[in-house]
């Protein structure tokens, strides 16, 4: 232990415990120097601002880890709570301040990590398999996993695999072995390196560990060459990430912490094959931070727009619910399919919205409090608001009115501003084009929104269209700054029949944006990053990475007069969604003129104010069951909860006593909002909150009322 360490432990000696931003942090000192450590001594935030100090981490793991961990799967699919026992030295003790533990909640939002670190500076297994105290410090804590490691082993494989016969003796836990990092080595000298990396060169403990895996049917984690590699790799000093010779600063512990994160992440699901699985280490940091965004903005905005009509779908002469006997573009044309699609084609040559202003779009999203925008780029009518070099049917062609204007290259104009804003960027992209001859053959008739021929014996022309769509996808991922999401429609563009070769599609896409999510709607396996149910919220939560996309009116594209949800409805949906551990994304489509209609606008600001007030409820939070209890939904961050009461129709303040049965423990509770006092109990019939009539009187907000609730206890039932 070093003499910060030792400080730590003097203090929580005294207090017993002691609290660390969100975290209850307990450390104590058994015997002979040891010292047991309970919980994190650095929140999730102070992890994450030295993680963001650094260059990512880009760990693989073994694909047939889960072979050793069933247990450790099942809880972190199924939910529950996982006990973990780290085992060793001031190495694995530097492992644990990582937040490692805190990672894998975020990831497996159902499943609770309670984390006992047992170290003894410069110890291994050769002083714990003495008697006494492998009872003391493992089998006491109740452990799930045991993971043991360090660099103070002293090569002694033997007394390791005494360790393990005792807790395989009295104890069902679930075994981690890793190798060692940090301490003396140096990967960046070549000598080093040789021993890292080169199996030939390995030192006779690392091969004896190993071996010792396979023995005992423990896992196996070589920590050493993962850390040695990122070392390599960085481009920083190593003493950039050294606190002292020997030990990991918090940037060295975000290594070893994200090695480990990733090592007991992401297992298959189901009859999920390994192929379907993403991997990149990039991809899945992306997609942690895309959950704590949780509130979007997308907008369908085209030639459509013009019309008022329904995006696209028109178009498809069997779809005959996209052309209602309202729209007025349709029933001029006295119903008459062919005079109809012909006009919707040329409406590029009409195209000229005035009025469109970008920076007024963001400044609506942000006031709402959304975190990202999604754009249609092309929608399935093949119309490009961006200045593709693949076809002429685009707003910066001379057939466009638009293309003189300096905001022509629609999608530049958008995503510079709302970057500028710090949204992040997705770019909505439709697969299918009716408008490109390789998809939508002249020479065929085209009833429906497939391809209009058999691919199979015409591949050459097919093969037109594959080229149209990776050139077109890739100018999206090169000319256009920073990406975040790449959001395909069309989801029957898919193999056999309409493969357009999506392994090598996305590996270029993510050659020019790393990290990029790639979400192949409807479509599944390795490509669909997120799954996004549309126009509905699912009943329960899911075992998934997903997002809701719905539109604020009834239409996605722009139509005139249109009806449009509450700001009480749409509160109450990005509650259950979040609660339920999705992302909303709220769509409204501009008009023609380019502007968005005023009551979205209204909404949009309505929403804002609500989320002022309980965004810490919303944002950076993860799903905890059961999620919903009567009118509450339940949100929480590390160990703290939100209890979000829902209002009912025509209630304006939150009621007198609101009784929340699974949460069986607390600290402290307020309103978010208010810095009225608040009286509450937990009982054995949960949580009761008594609301005082001041905040009764003068409630905080309108439509539905956040309690924050620290240090809570929740019951899984």
């Amino acid at each position: 232990m070093n003499q910060q360490e030792r400080q730590v432990t003097s203090t929580s000696r005294a207090l017993q415990a002691v609290t660390l931003t969100l975290f209850l942090i307990s450390v104590t000192m058994a015997a002979d120097d040891v010292y047991v450590i309970r919980g994190n001594e650095r929140s999730l935030e102070v992890t994450q601002r030295a993680y963001a100090q650094m260059p990512p981490v880009q760990y693989t793991p073994p694909a047939d880890r889960w072979d050793r961990l069933p247990k450790t799967k099942e809880r972190l699919l199924g939910g529950g709570t996982l006990r973990v026992v780290m085992l060793g030295d001031s190495i694995v003790n530097d492992t644990s301040r990582s937040g490692w533990d805190l990672l894998v909640e975020r990831r497996h939002p159902t499943c609770r990590i309670e984390k006992v670190t047992s170290v003894r500076g410069s110890t291994g297994c050769w002083w714990y398999k003495e008697p006494g105290r492998v009872k003391e410090y493992v089998f006491d804590h109740k452990p799930d996993m045991v993971i043991i490691g360090g660099i103070s082993q002293r090569g002694d494989v033997t007394s390791i695999r005494e360790v393990i016969r005792q807790i395989r003796g009295s104890s069902q836990a679930e075994i981690l072995l890793m190798t060692g990092a940090f301490g003396q080595a140096d990967p960046l000298k070549e000598q080093s390196w040789r021993a890292i990396s080169d199996p030939s060169s390995y030192s006779d403990y690392r091969k004896g560990l190993k071996a010792l895996a396979r023995e005992t049917g423990a896992a196996f984690l070589d920590m050493e060459a993962a850390w040695g590699q990122y070392i390599r790799q960085s481009g920083k000093d190593l003493n950039w990430f050294k606190r002292d010779p020997i030990h990991a600063n918090e940037r060295g512990e975000q290594i070893l912490g994200h090695i480990l994160a990733s090592y007991l992440s992401y297992p298959l699901r189901g009859k999920q094959s390994p192929q379907d699985q993403e991997t990149d280490p990039l991809v899945l940091d992306k997609l942690d931070r895309f959950q704590d965004w949780k509130f979007g903005f997308m907008m369908h905005w085209g030639i459509y727009s013009q019309w008022g009509c329904i995006e696209s779908w028109p178009l498809v002469e069997a779809d005959k619910w996209a052309r209602p006997d309202d729209l007025k573009a349709w029933t001029d044309r006295d119903k008459d399919f062919k005079w109809f699609f012909r006009d919707y084609v040329a409406l590029n040559e009409t195209f000229n919205p005035q009025r469109f202003d970008p920076g007024k779009w963001a400044a609506a999203a942000k006031e709402a409090g959304m975190k990202y925008v999604v754009f249609t780029t092309k929608h399935h009518d093949g119309f490009c608001m961006f200045d593709t070099k693949q076809t002429n049917y685009r707003t910066t062609d001379s057939s466009c009115p638009f293309h003189t204007n300096p905001k022509a290259d629609v999608v530049k104009a958008v995503f510079d501003t709302f970057r500028t804003q710090g949204f992040g960027i997705g770019t909505y992209y439709s697969k299918s084009d009716w408008h490109h001859p390789g998809y939508r053959a002249p020479e065929w008739p085209h009833p429906d929104r497939n391809v209009n021929y058999d691919t199979s014996k015409y591949p050459e022309k097919w093969a037109t269209f594959v080229d149209f769509t990776h050139n077109i996808v890739e100018e999206l991922m090169t000319n256009y700054g920073p990406v975040d999401i790449l959001w395909l429609d069309g989801g029957q563009v898919r193999p056999p029949q309409q493969d357009i070769n999506m392994p090598k599609l996305a590996t270029v896409a993510r050659s020019h944006q790393p990290g990029l999510i790639v979400v192949d709607r409807t479509v599944g396996g390795r490509y669909e990053n997120y799954v996004t149910p549309e126009q509905e919220v699912p009943e329960k939560a899911q075992p998934y990475i997903w997002e809701t996309c719905m539109t604020m009116a009834t239409q996605w594209s722009y139509k005139p007069n249109d009806n449009y949800k509450s700001t009480r409805q749409l509160v109450h949906l990005l509650v259950n969604i979040v609660a339920k551990g999705g992302n909303f994304l709220l769509n409204v489509g501009p008009d023609a003129n380019g502007e968005l209609p005023e009551p979205a606008v209204q909404r949009m600001k309505e929403i804002g104010k609500w989320m002022k007030v309980n965004g810490s409820a919303i944002y950076g939070t993860r799903p905890v069951p059961p999620y919903k209890v009567g009118q509450v939904c339940l949100t929480r961050k590390a160990n703290t909860a939100y209890a979000i009461y829902l209002a009912e129709e025509g209630q304006t303040a939150p009621p007198e006593r609101i009784q929340i049965p699974p949460i069986r423990g607390a600290k402290s509770v307020r309103l978010l909002g208010s810095d009225a006092a608040i009286e509450w109990k937990v009982a054995e019939d949960g949580l009761s909150i008594a609301v005082p009539q001041s905040i009764r009187q003068a409630p905080p907000n309108e439509h539905a009322w956040a309690f924050e609730i620290t240090e809570a206890t929740i019951a899984r039932d």
